[in-house]
């Protein structure tokens, strides 16, 4: 069985990744995981001084002190489950790989979610970008009223933000909720020609769009933001008050790291009656800028 096991590992990593493109738009350390469990990063303490035609000697020493970034992965593990003899005999599907499914699904939402909040916790509110189009009911799960929409001109002051951070244009991405990218493209023509101006390989990346310097893409939710501007873990209870938000970024301004990944069988498990199965999973990221410059959120305003 340990061959299968291995398999599972396997595709438990790859589903991390699969619907969740923005993950290959950000920079990946992964190749700096010590243990499947710590990210160690050493980081030169810079060059030297240059001078040019010198005149007093002996120069001056310097000795260049070197610091390290050091940041944990969290730990993302689902519920064993239990299957028992009985369900694989008499059951018509195969419930050990619908369970090993679902519970893949379930780790790959949270693992992603959590990407995001990482990204955006604490960003400074000089960062922050609040919609400024038509009036429109409220989008995030449980809130009531109405936010303003999302229109171009939004997703035009994060590339004028970016560009006055001196940040490359290349490599821009901005991801939207549903809904948000919806009132950012209706359907009209220019939407259409927007969309439509792709190359099959941005179209394999999960582009759906390009416009202002930014390549977009669209999940089914990005951020969550409380009534007074507070950013909300991924799972808090929803509120009256919430607003979505979105999430733009250059490629070099975030970054990724994935640890170990197992997948846990023990079979013939005498007091169950049946086998048991879990998955486990270390993840991840931050923003590689301490002066927090190529990230910007756009954020529901309340109309």
């Amino acid at each position: 069985m340990a061959v299968q096991v291995e398999i599972w590992q396997k595709d438990i990593q790859e589903a991390v990744f699969k619907d969740n493109e923005f993950l290959r738009h950000v920079h990946d350390e992964s190749e700096y995981v010590l243990n499947g469990a710590v990210v160690h990063i050493p980081q030169s303490g810079g060059p030297g001084n240059v001078e040019k035609n010198r005149g007093t000697l002996p120069a001056s020493i310097r000795r260049r002190d070197d610091t390290d970034i050091v940041y944990p992965l969290d730990e993302y593990t689902t519920d064993p489950t239990l299957i028992t003899n009985a369900e694989k005999v008499e059951l018509s599907y195969d419930k050990r790989n619908s369970v090993i499914g679902e519970d893949k699904q379930a780790l790959k939402e949270t693992v992603a979610e959590d990407f995001f909040y990482k990204w955006a916790k604490d960003l400074p509110a000089s960062s922050i970008i609040e919609t400024s189009g038509a009036s429109t009911g409220a989008t995030a799960d449980s809130a009531t009223g109405n936010r303003k929409s999302c229109v171009r001109d939004d997703l035009k002051k994060a590339k004028v933000k970016l560009n006055k951070q001196g940040v490359s244009k290349e490599d821009r991405f901005a991801v939207l909720p549903s809904d948000m990218e919806s009132q950012l493209f209706p359907d009209d023509q220019t939407s259409a020609l927007l969309q439509q101006n792709l190359t099959e390989e941005e179209r394999r990346m999960g582009v759906i769009a390009k416009l202002h310097s930014f390549k977009v893409l669209e999940r089914s939710t990005v951020l969550v933001y409380a009534s007074d501007g507070t950013l909300k873990a991924p799972g808090s209870a929803g509120a009256s008050g919430d607003c979505e938000g979105a999430l733009c970024w250059q490629k070099g301004a975030l970054s990724k790291a994935m640890g170990t990944v197992k997948f846990f069988e023990e079979q013939g498990k005498p007091e169950y009656y049946g086998d048991l199965c879990s998955m486990l999973v270390r993840a991840g990221g931050r923003r590689r800028r301490k002066d927090n410059k190529g990230v910007v959120v756009i954020r529901q305003a309340t109309a």
